[in-house]
C-alpha cells in the first residue's frame, strides 16, 4: 500500500532530475519509498537548488518553481525554499481549515480586521524573489480575503528605518476601528510594540478577541508574558509550520492536529521511522515531511510530542547544534538544562560559552548538567572548552531581537532560542 498523496507526488515527479537519481519509476508502496530515498537536510538540497536558481526546470518537481522563498531563523543560516502551485495549495488547504475552526469559535472575527505582523524585508542581493506579503503566501481567493481584512498595508514592509517602521504600524493600528484578531510569531514583538507605543494592550487593542502566536517550547515564558499584557485577550498558540510545510493547526478543543498537506513520516528516539497510525501517546519524535515543492523525507528538525487523535506539542529544534570543538550542544539538552524564569541564551564566545540570564544562576552546576553531554564533557576534559561563564543582563528579549537585527536578520523571522551557534553576542 501507498499514501495517495505520497503516490501523486512520485507519479509526477519521476522523470525530474531528483526523480531520476532515486528511481522513483520503480516505487510501488511506502517501503519502496523509504528504501530507496533518503533521509534529507537542507544542505542535501543546496546543488538542486543552486540549478534552479539558474533557471533550470524539472529539477526537484515538474512543477514550474514560481520562486525561491528565503527563511532564516535564529540560530542558522538562510535557506532558499522551491515553491511551486502545489505547495501553495498545500498551504492554503490547512490555513483554510485552521481559520474555518476560528471563526467557528470565535464567530465576531469574521466582521473585524486582521493584524498579521508585516515586518522589514531583509536586504536582497543575489536575485532571489520571495513572496511580497501573507496573502501571497496563502495565496488564491482565500489569501486575498484575508488581505482585504488588514489593517496595516503591506507597503509598511518597505520601510527600513526601524523607527518609522514601528511609528507607522502603530498609527495603523491605532486607527483601526474594529480590529478584532491579531497573528504574529514572536509574542516578543507585540509586547515591544505596547513598549514603543506606550500604551497597554486593552489601550491599543480595544476590539481585540484573540491573539495567535508561538506559544509551545522556547515561547511559552514569553506567550505567559503576552497574556499578563493581554488578560482578557485568548491566546491560541500556533501550530507548527516553517517555510518548508505546514505540519500542524490548532483546533479547538482538540490541540493543535497534523494536516494532511504533506506525506509525514516521524524519527523515533532509536532513529526507527514511523508513519502517524503507528506513534505512541507521550513519545517525542523528529518530523520528516514530503511535500509539493519538491523536498522529500525532509527532516525539518522539530522535535515534537505526540499527545494521541493526531495532534501534537512542539517540544524544541533538534538540529539547531552549536560544535565549534566537537562539542556537539544541542537545543533541546540545553533548553532542559538552563530553562527557569527570564530571558536565557547559551551562546560560543571564544573557548567557552555564556550565558547571557536575567536572573542570578548556579553556573557550575550547568556546566556539570551541560557535561551530561559526552561530546561536550570530552572537549572539557581535554581542555578545549574552559568552563561556561555566566553574565546577568537586563531586558533580554529586547536586546536579543536587537543582536538579531544586527546580525541580518529580518524581525518576522525572529525565533526565541536557548542556544544559539553564532559568536558576537553583545548584551549590557
Amino acid at each position: 500500500m501507498i499514501n495517495k498523496k505520497l503516490a501523486k507526488l512520485i507519479s509526477d515527479n519521476q522523470h525530474t532530475v531528483y526523480g531520476k537519481r532515486y528511481g522513483f519509476c520503480d516505487i510501488k508502496n511506502t517501503i519502496d519509498f523509504q528504501n530507496k530515498v533518503p533521509i534529507t537536510s537542507y544542505e542535501d538540497y543546496i546543488p538542486y537548488i543552486g540549478k534552479i536558481k539558474d533557471g533550470e526546470q524539472n529539477i526537484l518537481t515538474a512543477e514550474p518553481v514560481l520562486l525561491l522563498e528565503p527563511s532564516s531563523g535564529s540560530t542558522s543560516a538562510r535557506k532558499l525554499i522551491p515553491y511551486t502551485k502545489g505547495l501553495k495549495r498545500e498551504f492554503s488547504s490547512a490555513v483554510g481549515k485552521w481559520l474555518w475552526d476560528l471563526n467557528k469559535n470565535f464567530p465576531r472575527l469574521k466582521y473585524g480586521q486582521l493584524y498579521f505582523s508585516i515586518t522589514p524585508q531583509a536586504t536582497k542581493n543575489d536575485g532571489i524573489v520571495g513572496f511580497n506579503s501573507d496573502d501571497e503566501y496563502i495565496g488564491g481567493i482565500l489569501g486575498r480575503m484575508v488581505a482585504n481584512k488588514f489593517c496595516v498595508p503591506n507597503s509598511v514592509k518597505n520601510i527600513t528605518d526601524m523607527d518609522d517602521f514601528w511609528n507607522a504600524t502603530i498609527e495603523h493600528i491605532k486607527n483601526a476601528r474594529n480590529l478584532r484578531f491579531v497573528s504574529v510569531w514572536n509574542p516578543t514583538f507585540l509586547l515591544i510594540m505596547l513598549e514603543k507605543a506606550k500604551m497597554t494592550g486593552r489601550e491599543l487593542f480595544p476590539n481585540l478577541e484573540v491573539i495567535s502566536c508561538w506559544a509551545d517550547g522556547n515561547s511559552k515564558p514569553l506567550a505567559d508574558r503576552l497574556q499578563k499584557a493581554f488578560a482578557n485577550v485568548y491566546i491560541q498558540p500556533k501550530g507548527l509550520l516553517a517555510t518548508e510545510g505546514i505540519m500542524t493547526i490548532p483546533i479547538e478543543g482538540l490541540g493543535k492536529r497534523l494536516t494532511d498537506s504533506h506525506f509525514f513520516e516521524f524519527i523515533d528516539k532509536h532513529g526507527g521511522i514511523r508513519l502517524k497510525n503507528e506513534l505512541d501517546a507521550g513519545e517525542e519524535y523528529e518530523i520528516a515531511l514530503t511535500t509539493s515543492g519538491g523536498f522529500y523525507r525532509y527532516n525539518i528538525g522539530d522535535v515534537v510530542r505526540y499527545s494521541g487523535n493526531s495532534c501534537f506539542d512542539f517540544v524544541g529544534k533538534s538540529g539547531n547544534v552549536s560544535d565549534y570543538f566537537g562539542e556537539k550542544l544541542n537545543e533541546v539538552h540545553v533548553r532542559k538544562v538552563i530553562a527557569g524564569e527570564g530571558f536565557r541564551l547559551l551562546v560560543p564566545a571564544g573557548n567557552k560559552y555564556i550565558l547571557y540570564c536575567e536572573a542570578d544562576v548556579d553556573i557550575d552546576k550547568i556546566d556539570q548538567s551541560l557535561r551530561e553531554n559526552f561530546h561536550y564533557d570530552y572537549c572539557r576534559k581535554l581542555g578545549q572548552l574552559e568552563r561556561a561563564a555566566f553574565v546577568k543582563i537586563k531586558d533580554g528579549d529586547k536586546q536579543y531581537i536587537d543582536n538579531c537585527l544586527r546580525f541580518g536578520m529580518r524581525l518576522g523571522d525572529i525565533k526565541p532560542a536557548y542556544l544559539s551557534n553564532k559568536e558576537g553576542w553583545t548584551f549590557i
